[in-house]
């Protein structure tokens, strides 16, 4: 099969990452789609009846941002169909100080970092003249580069016999509202089409792992992504004076003691070895009250990145009950030694209130009960007074608080449950014969991979240490992690929804085959030029070829 040329793909990559696309800015993202659907119509012209193009508004994004699909038809008909996939949305440049501009500018930016400090990794890749640094250059604008130079290629190939769908989105880095709200459309394209799908593959790039003082750095393919929750806990203490501090609880000290049980708490460790997944980590602890104020902290909250590969929504729950349930006795404790303390100094002061424990759905039942049928109403017009521009997660927590004022609930009382987004774990279970074909195809891949490169720094990984928008490529798990997620995710299907109504069992099997570079999301974020001009495209070819 031809291959994409290494000059194309650079040009691709530099006019992509010249649009500031952040997540969030539909205007950017919009403008890269624009692009993106003018580099495919452009393909169409050219071939005629082999090239079909849709852009649809994304399902139920309030920004109206657009996805687009490509479809290659094969040189000989058949339905058998690979997906290629990837985002153009990217992460924000204010962690590159003064060059947050430039870094849309890839030659510039890459010459601008000569005079910053860097490590000395990055120091050593700038150096060498085989990397090109800026935002969006490996995460993942090049992966899209790569997938569109190729599609070029194979278009004039009468060798090409899989179709190909090309599927590029925005806002994966925020709450996957392009991937989510395409997915109807998705489908919609596979049976308009008569295709089967056997694989998707995605441009996410092999990111560069770190060396340690056992593992050398490699360039990891994978064949399965992590599965994402966002656990939070809302503590809903006792008001009182600063003086009389004996008679209330603090709900900072409630979610103190939170965030340190949870944090890296080796009971959600999953995996072993190289697949060890990332512990839990606090995202966000807060203290929520208008302005200063001498009484204790009424409310508090706190919630947590916890990644998943066979861990369902529910166990996840129960660890969070059961943190609480640990946090709270600690307060308590805390708290009955200063009452103790107290008395023996001759001062009098009532018991310690036991702390109650409950989830998010428990709460909305109750909250739903205490108000009777205008509860909907009210909710909805709660929302409607929120800020349009708020943070989702901020307001799914004004929601947990409004719900509490709602339910009358005694205090003190702390809250779990989930905020958006969530993300079902893919993995290849080797159990379907294209899982099989697949997990096969990217062994051998590996092995290539290590033979062109010549550095043996290449290895296949069960999954993905981050999440990708392939989490939602397989249905079953969509609509049963869905199950589990909604009755206690704050703000499910006012924030956050799944399209749980698609017809059939979709599972698609997933794996990258993107370029290759180090330190996404970083202000030294680069690709690698040699590996990712001139292997994956080879590597790529090769891969669709195996799976016809």
């Amino acid at each position: 099969m031809k291959t994409a040329q290494s000059s194309r793909i650079l040009q691709l990559t530099k006019k992509l990452c010249a649009i500031p696309s952040v997540s969030g800015s539909a205007a950017e993202e919009n403008r890269c789609a624009d692009f993106i659907t003018h580099c495919l119509f452009c393909l169409a012209q050219k071939h005629p009846g082999r090239v079909r193009v849709f852009e649809p508004v994304c399902e139920r994004d309030p920004l109206e941002r657009k996805a687009v699909f490509g479809l290659l038809r094969a040189a000989v008909p058949t339905d058998k169909t690979v997906v290629l996939t990837g985002h153009f949305d990217v992460v924000d440049t204010q962690n590159c100080g003064d060059k947050v501009q430039t870094a849309f500018d890839l030659e510039r930016y890459t010459e601008a970092l000569r005079e910053q400090p860097l490590d000395e990794t990055a120091r050593k890749d700038l150096e060498s003249g085989n990397w090109l640094f800026g935002r969006g250059s490996m995460d993942m604008k090049a992966g899209l580069a790569l997938f569109l130079a190729s599609m070029e290629e194979w278009a004039d190939d009468p060798t090409l016999a899989v179709n190909i769908l090309f599927w590029a989105v925005p806002d994966e880095e925020a709450n996957s509202a392009g991937m989510i709200g395409s997915l109807r459309t998705f489908l919609h394209i596979c049976e308009e089409e008569h295709l089967k799908v056997v694989a998707a593959l995605t441009g996410e790039p092999c990111f560069w792992t770190a060396e340690t003082k056992t593992v050398p750095a490699v360039r990891p393919y994978y064949t399965g992504t992590t599965g994402k929750l966002m656990p939070f806990f809302y503590a809903f203490g006792k008001s009182a004076h600063i003086g009389n501090y004996l008679h209330g609880f603090s709900a900072a000290l409630l979610i103190s003691e939170i965030v340190c049980l949870a944090e890296a708490d080796t009971a959600l460790y999953e995996g072993s070895g190289l697949d060890l997944l990332a512990p839990p980590a606090c995202l966000s602890m807060e203290v929520h009250r208008n302005g200063y104020s001498v009484t204790v902290p009424e409310e508090a909250s706190a919630y947590f990145n916890v990644l998943t590969a066979a861990k369902k929504p529910a166990d996840v729950l129960r660890w969070a009950q059961m943190t609480a349930a640990r946090a709270a006795a600690q307060a308590r404790s805390k708290l009955m030694r200063a009452l103790l303390f107290a008395q023996d100094k001759g001062a009098d002061f009532l018991d310690i209130d036991e702390v109650n424990v409950v989830t998010f759905g428990m709460l909305q039942r109750m909250a739903r009960q205490k108000t009777g049928e205008s509860f909907e109403e009210k909710r909805d017009h709660f929302y409607r007074s929120l800020p349009k521009d708020l943070d989702i997660r901020e307001a799914a927590l004004k929601e947990c608080s409004w719900l509490f004022l709602q339910a009358q609930m005694p205090r003190p009382t702390i809250v779990v449950g989930f905020l958006p987004p969530y993300y079902p774990a893919r993995l290849n279970r080797r159990q379907s014969p294209d899982e099989q074909k697949l997990r096969k195809v990217m062994e051998e891949m590996t092995e290539q991979a290590k033979v062109l490169s010549k550095d043996e720094a290449v290895r296949l990984h069960e999954v993905f240490g981050g999440i990708t928008d392939l989490s939602f490529l397989g249905f079953e798990e969509m609509r049963e992690g869905a199950k589990q997620v909604g009755e206690n995710m704050a703000g499910w299907k006012k924030l956050f929804y799944l399209p749980t109504d698609l017809p059939g069992a979709l599972d698609i099997p997933i794996a990258n085959m993107g370029p290759a570079g180090r330190d996404a999301h970083r202000s030294t974020e680069r690709l690698e030029l040699d590996y990712s001009l001139n292997i994956a495209p080879k590597l790529l070819a090769e891969t669709i070829q195996k799976l016809s």
